[in-house]
């Protein structure tokens, strides 16, 4: 009996054809940023986000209600007006420049509404990105436009006019579908700004102070680039600031 080779290789093209195309179909990316505020604190080696005014807790936060979004994190998401919560940050589950295993660190949740009963997205930090300021002018005397990022740190301060300061966080992350278990690329930027010049800001910290004010966070979700569950681990390690510094943020 012979055997149609050429038959079995078309039909077996065929089949994996249409398995892709299944899975295309079904496949439900997360699109769109939203933007939330609220208040930070930032310790020496801890960032805590809260909604409250005044130094944050320890336990994860909520953010000020209602959010602004876009796409699929348009509203109900932006609107929730019950929030949801954001895990706060640490040199231990969030080491700087370190790519967290698996599908990294669960960072924001939504909660349940009456117009979002079933929230479907959730937004995990994969690697919170070391800061850009360098050291340069990190004690320097004070002046407009000079930027500095601690040794070990992922924040990036830059001194404005009038004696006030800002500073950055850039953190990179997934946005889950959890109906589908499908994960997208996300990217988040955290900015806050202080009422005098960063060499103060870093004075606190040295000594073992926090310092808190609002902040503005912005997550973009897309699937750019967008990889399926990860498999597999990475060996976490714990970066330490040069100095008195040891910043996680």
């Amino acid at each position: 009996m012979s055997t149609n080779w050429n038959g079995l290789l078309q039909a077996a093209s065929t089949c994996v054809a249409l398995f892709f195309l299944a899975a295309t179909a079904t496949a439900t990316p997360v699109t769109g940023t939203l933007q939330l505020t609220g208040t930070i604190t930032i310790g020496p080696t801890t960032l805590n986000v809260c909604n409250t005014g005044g130094a944050c807790p320890a336990a994860p936060g909520n953010w000020n209600i209602p959010g602004v979004g876009t796409g699929d994190l348009a509203n109900p998401y932006a609107s929730d007006p019950n929030g949801g919560a954001i895990t706060n940050l640490n040199n231990v589950n969030a080491p700087v420049g370190t790519l967290l295993p698996g599908n990294g660190l669960l960072f924001l949740t939504f909660n349940p509404s009456v117009a979002l009963a079933a929230p479907d997205i959730q937004f995990y930090l994969t690697k919170l990105l070391a800061g850009v300021g360098g050291t340069v002018s990190c004690a320097a005397a004070p002046a407009a436009g000079q930027t500095c990022t601690p040794s070990g740190s992922a924040l990036t301060f830059l001194n404005v006019a009038g004696g006030t300061s800002t500073a950055t966080i850039s953190i990179q992350g997934r946005a889950r579908r959890i109906s589908t278990n499908e994960f997208d690329t996300l990217n988040v930027v955290v900015s806050t700004q202080f009422p005098f010049a960063f060499q103060t800001v870093l004075a606190v910290l040295g000594g073992g102070g926090t310092v808190f004010s609002s902040y503005v966070s912005t997550y973009t979700a897309s699937n750019a680039g967008a990889t399926p569950l990860l498999q597999g681990t990475h060996s976490r390690k714990t970066h330490g600031a040069a100095g008195t510094f040891d910043l996680p943020l």
